[in-house]
């Protein structure tokens, strides 16, 4: 039998609690696929490739917490052929040059998308309707209405992507309802992607930033698009324009934006920040016109268990020897957050 060496934390499987990963179907289903190995302990590169070393894993399943395949870990455990990690960005768990050393790595691609793209499209709603000023009004205030909400609806309104990856093109989906104008800028995109969801393609930044009422940010952390999002850009935006960021807090400047912010000239809503946890005496804390959301637009806890459910579906591809979806190729590596 195939040994799989499975390092996910305690209280994230094997039960039909809330907010658990792998439920105990799944996690059924994976013990019936080869010898598994729970080391739920493994929390350093040194366990864990003394736990490869151990239980002679060819497949290692991988979350949240686990510690990372470096390239040590990988030249000392030839063995190991796949990596199936359950949740997004596999940067803190894999080195680039395991990938190149012919390391097969998936992530969980597209599942939770729809569940970001809600938050977002909640978020985007909250910003026009200028809900943190109101509540603002009613809580601290104990007032009624707020006469600087000057709110508005998503219908037909012109919004903005900043990206147009998985989760864009399921924000555009969401939006169908409201007849918005879309547009998106989004360089590495292919143009059949932009026909296929009925998005105009912006050819700069400025022409998105400055020509849409709503801007909702999608791009990948990378030393490219490191403040990509600056004071020139967010000055370009129009008078009570809102801008959503449920992507990586450093796209954005957050000085840059606080600074903007405190003129009250637009509204944002933030669910990531370049410092998480923010401060107690973060800047962004007290604006009245900034939607502050803890890093927790997706997936929503009732729906983790998908990613666990498309983890054991790839080990079951992997062990039949089909091909299996999201792989992270190194290319693909240098592009994702």
């Amino acid at each position: 039998m195939t040994k799989i060496l499975f390092t996910m934390r305690d209280g994230t499987y094997g039960h039909d609690d809330y907010g658990v990963i792998v439920d105990s179907a799944s996690f059924d289903k994976l013990k019936s696929l080869g010898e598994l190995f729970e080391r739920p302990d493994v929390d350093s590169p040194e366990k864990l490739s003394a736990a490869l070393s151990e239980s002679q894993a060819e497949v290692l399943i991988t979350c949240w917490g686990s510690p990372k395949v470096t390239a040590e870990v990988y030249g000392a455990n030839p063995q190991l052929k796949y990596m199936c990690h359950v949740a997004g960005t596999v940067r803190p768990y894999v080195d680039r040059e395991a990938i190149e050393g012919g390391l097969l790595v998936s992530n969980w691609g597209r599942v939770i998308a729809r569940s970001v793209a809600e938050a977002a499209l909640m978020m985007t709603l909250s910003g026009l309707r200028h809900t943190t000023r109101v509540q603002f009004e009613l809580h601290a205030r104990k007032g009624w209405r707020c006469e600087a909400a000057h709110t508005e609806g998503l219908f037909g309104q012109k919004v903005g992507l900043h990206g147009l990856g998985g989760i864009a093109q399921e924000l555009v989906k969401l939006m169908a309802p409201f007849g918005c104008e879309i547009s998106a800028y989004s360089p590495h995109c292919p143009d059949s992607v932009f026909e296929q969801f009925g998005v105009a393609r912006a050819e700069t930044l400025e022409q998105l930033y400055s020509e849409n009422r709503v801007i909702s940010v999608h791009a990948s952390k990378t030393d490219e698009n490191h403040h990509i999002v600056n004071a020139d850009l967010l000055a370009k935006m129009q008078d009570g324009a809102v801008i959503v960021n449920t992507a990586r807090g450093a796209v954005i400047d957050t000085e840059a934006l606080v600074a903007e912010l405190k003129t009250g000239r637009i509204e944002a809503a933030l669910d990531v920040f370049e410092e998480e946890p923010l401060s107690e005496d973060h800047p962004l804390r007290g604006l009245e016109n900034c939607q502050l959301i803890p890093h927790m637009g997706g997936p929503t806890p009732d729906r983790r268990r998908d990613m666990g459910a498309l983890g054991v579906a790839q080990v079951e591809r992997y062990l039949a020897g089909e091909e299996l979806q999201n792989v992270v190729t190194a290319a693909k590596y240098d592009l994702i957050t």
